[in-house]
């Protein structure tokens, strides 16, 4: 739990880089430059250019915000797990909901975070509702994530309240 802030962080300064790109305020030049970093004994030396186009600027921008939100999905299962809170046999309550909901946003990411895939099994191909979070996972399965698919972004971070809320964490 020690982690959920910091993994939260890091997804909204994602964002908000992302965005900053998106708009013109930060330019790949400045910050695609030759890097040395010298550690003791280690020297890690970072090439020039490693992004070449402005598109393939974005697009590590938007990888980065994927990347981010799965850690934050990760983490906020990982809270649960830390609570000793099972995933339930049946999902009847919105809390079961809750649970059952944030495991498989983790799982679609837990597989593969740089192009995370639904794996959906049977028993959670159904429609979710954790107070406004409403997403359907009927027909999601084997399908490559989106964040159309829950409602947007913002509906990872309202599951983190609802948990803060409701399991106390």
């Amino acid at each position: 739990m020690k982690y959920l802030d910091t993994a939260f962080a890091q997804l909204e300064f994602a964002i908000k880089l992302m965005q900053a790109a998106e708009d013109g305020r930060i330019k790949r030049e400045d910050i695609d430059l030759p890097l040395t970093i010298s550690e003791g004994s280690s020297v890690l030396v970072l090439a020039d250019q490693v992004i070449h186009t402005d598109t393939d600027f974005i697009n590590a921008l938007q990888n980065n915000v994927s990347m981010a939100f799965g850690a934050a999905a990760i983490t906020l299962n990982q809270c649960r797990e830390e609570m000793k809170i099972s995933l339930p046999i049946t999902i009847n309550t919105e809390l079961e909901q809750w649970i059952s909901l944030v495991y498989q946003i983790r799982n679609a990411f837990a597989h593969n975070i740089a192009e995370p895939i639904w794996k959906i099994k049977p028993k959670y191909a159904r429609h979710f509702q954790v107070n406004s979070v409403s997403i359907n996972l009927s027909s999601l399965n084997k399908q490559h994530f989106n964040y159309d698919q829950l409602g947007g972004a913002k509906a990872l971070f309202l599951l983190r309240d609802y948990g803060r809320t409701h399991l106390l964490f």
